[in-house]
């Protein structure tokens, strides 16, 4: 049986399918991501135990204080600086090409996200430095978008799935919205959240 379960897996036949029981192609395993629990993330066993773990290593670090947004991306010449609107570096955009979507009423209602959350959701998976970047770059309020998708222990490439995950976050558009109660990134065409089916708030 494959690794992942799906017949003519190209990667089950060379042993480095990372499907639920794989684990082969070089990620290094960790206590966050070691097999175990039959979850889709990894030793966590599910979404609520992940989300359990990170509070729980949030609270033996003790916490912190937010840094509040983004703040300027220190460009000269920056027109989203001037404006006030800049959502900072690193972030892939937002404003100018595939943005145009003002945060504060895209993440209206949303809790930024603590410097220490981030801390924790990036002790826990291995990612190269360009992809911490653009995830500490992000708004606070988009930041939350990020971790709020759960664990990444299980991609081939953590590296890549979080810079795709902060491109998607940062390149919202006029009428987009953030659901209040899972913080999953809707488009503005949707009436109700796509991951938990709570209607949209205004």
């Amino acid at each position: 049986m494959p690794s992942c379960g799906k017949l003519g897996c190209k990667w089950c036949a060379k042993g480095e399918c990372y499907g639920p029981g794989g684990g082969k192609g070089g990620v290094k395993q960790t206590q966050f991501n070691k097999k175990g629990g039959g979850g889709g993330f990894g030793g966590f066993g599910g979404d609520g135990n992940y989300m359990a773990m990170l509070a729980a290593l949030m609270a033996a670090k003790g916490g912190g204080k937010g840094k509040g947004g983004g703040g300027p991306c220190g460009k000269p010449g920056c027109k989203w600086c001037a404006m006030g609107e800049c959502w900072g570096s690193g972030g892939g955009g937002g404003k100018g090409k595939g943005g145009g979507g003002n945060i504060d009423e895209v993440a209206k209602g949303i809790m930024p996200c603590d410097p220490s959350e981030v801390d924790v959701f990036l002790a826990m998976h291995q990612v190269e430095p360009n992809a911490e970047s653009k995830l500490r770059g992000l708004d606070p309020r988009l930041q939350r978008v990020v971790i709020a998708q759960g664990s990444m222990a299980e991609a081939r490439s953590q590296t890549g799935m979080l810079i795709m995950r902060c491109a998607r976050a940062s390149k919202v558009s006029p009428g987009d919205w953030i659901c209040p109660a899972c913080n999953d990134l809707q488009y503005s065409r949707n009436t109700a959240c796509r991951q938990c089916s709570s209607p949209k708030p205004w």
